[in-house]
């Protein structure tokens, strides 16, 4: 299921790449495997995951946005971002995909 989920997102004009980050920081499931530009994406979510209490950060550089969402059960979402996307359009998926794991992570524990 997040394997459908996270390629439906990575679908999206503007995403580069789609993950899910277990409260470890361990890298669970991602969209498009040992994709070159996202080959650290589970260090620098684990890095934004040293605090618990926040929904989502949103992390602009030069090359790209980095976009880290809360899950239920402690899992992150984290979608790479190319510098130029449509972030309205992004988070209007991402709000849709967070729901959608949300709901499946919880009930498949």
């Amino acid at each position: 299921m997040e394997e459908f989920i996270l390629s439906d997102l990575a679908r999206v004009s503007g995403i580069i790449n789609a993950a899910i980050v277990d409260k470890e920081g361990f890298l669970l499931f991602e969209a498009k495997e040992n994709y070159e530009q996202t080959i650290n994406i589970s260090k620098i979510a684990d890095l934004l995951g040293t605090k618990d209490n926040f929904s989502r950060i949103t992390v602009t550089s030069e090359k790209a946005i980095l976009i880290v969402e809360q899950l239920g059960i402690g899992h992150r979402l984290v979608i790479w971002c190319e510098q130029s996307c449509n972030l309205g359009i992004i988070r209007k998926n991402l709000e849709s995909a967070s729901q959608r794991l949300s709901d499946y992570l919880k009930n498949a524990k």
